[in-house]
């Protein structure tokens, strides 16, 4: 018997007996859904809002019904995170790193359904001073979330990590390590672009923190749902979006409507957001993933802010 076996066995509860492998303390949450070739189907719509879950007995049965498979969704209100370890089995073992990780966490761990990954699910959060996802020096990367991201569970528990536990300190711990820290800007309108390719101006005449504040004095109107999502994004959350990059994609068109179509002022109010992050100044070809994403978005939209800007609030 290893030590961490040693250990689960010495503090859990006994919250293994669920349903397919699948452990009993989450289905004791009405955090379920159902998927098919991993997107939501029930619901297929609004799944973020915890209102639209389903028991897991019900998300069991529509599964059943529909051939596809059950979801744990992740919730503001629910007391788990999430650890996706992606594409860490490179050479038909998974990695030192991830079992590593594994290890030291040591809670609830299934294969994904690809085989190359695992989940590890425990009681704790994702710390707001860390992106949600860091690369893997060995192989892969590392997801972490606590809530509007779900993982399509398999049930094929690895190595005996059958029980979610609480493991808020190690939980913390581990992010220090493998989750790069945000970047804090102070939103003073002066970061620049990083490449020396200057962004196309427009008529617009704002700072970034300009445009910050008049989107909140519209928010203040309560009548632009739009404009919440705005500052959602710009704060730097996902905002259910499957990935990343496209969360990028949304906000980079809301910044359009709100800069006037000014590219200039869509790139430094990108680097003034909690957004931003060292991918927006890779090089994809001749042009950085940042100069490729506010190109689409100003060759597909049109509509513009046509309002002053709010000076202070």
């Amino acid at each position: 018997m290893s030590r961490f076996e040693f250990s689960f066995q010495q503090d859990s509860e006994d919250n293994t007996g669920g349903s397919d492998g699948l452990p009993s303390r989450l289905e004791e949450y009405d955090q379920w859904l159902v998927t098919q070739d991993k997107e939501p189907v029930a619901p297929s719509k609004e799944w973020q809002k915890s209102v639209n879950l389903l028991p897991f007995t019900e998300a069991q049965d529509k599964a059943e019904q529909l051939g596809g498979e059950v979801a744990f969704c992740f919730t503001e209100s629910g007391p788990f995170v999430g650890f996706d370890l992606d594409d860490v089995k490179p050479d038909g073992e998974f990695t030192e790193e991830a079992l590593g990780i594994v290890r030291r966490l040591d809670s609830y761990t299934e294969v994904s359904s690809s085989g190359t990954g695992l989940h590890v699910i425990a009681e704790g959060d994702h710390s707001d001073d860390h992106k949600h996802r860091g690369d893997l020096s060995e192989a892969g990367h590392l997801e972490v979330y606590d809530k509007s991201r779900y993982f399509v569970l398999t049930g094929d528990v690895y190595d005996g990590f059958t029980s979610v536990e609480s493991r808020p300190t190690v939980v913390r711990e581990v992010q220090d390590d493998y989750l790069p820290e945000r970047q804090k800007f102070s939103f003073t309108g002066q970061q620049k672009p990083v490449s020396e390719q200057e962004f196309d101006g427009g008529e617009a005449d704002a700072t970034p923190e300009q445009v910050r504040r008049t989107i909140r004095a519209y928010v203040k109107t309560d009548s632009h749902d739009v404009d919440r999502e705005a500052l959602r994004l710009w704060r730097g959350s996902d905002e259910g979006r499957p990935t990343p990059s496209e969360a990028d994609m949304a906000f980079v068109k809301q910044l359009y409507y709100w800069c006037k179509g000014d590219q200039q002022l869509m790139d430094d109010c990108f680097r003034a957001s909690g957004r931003m992050r060292p991918k927006w100044d890779e090089e994809r070809g001749n042009q950085s993933y940042g100069e490729i994403t506010i190109g689409k978005v100003c060759r597909t939209n049109s509509d513009t802010f046509d309002g002053r800007y709010v000076e202070r609030i």
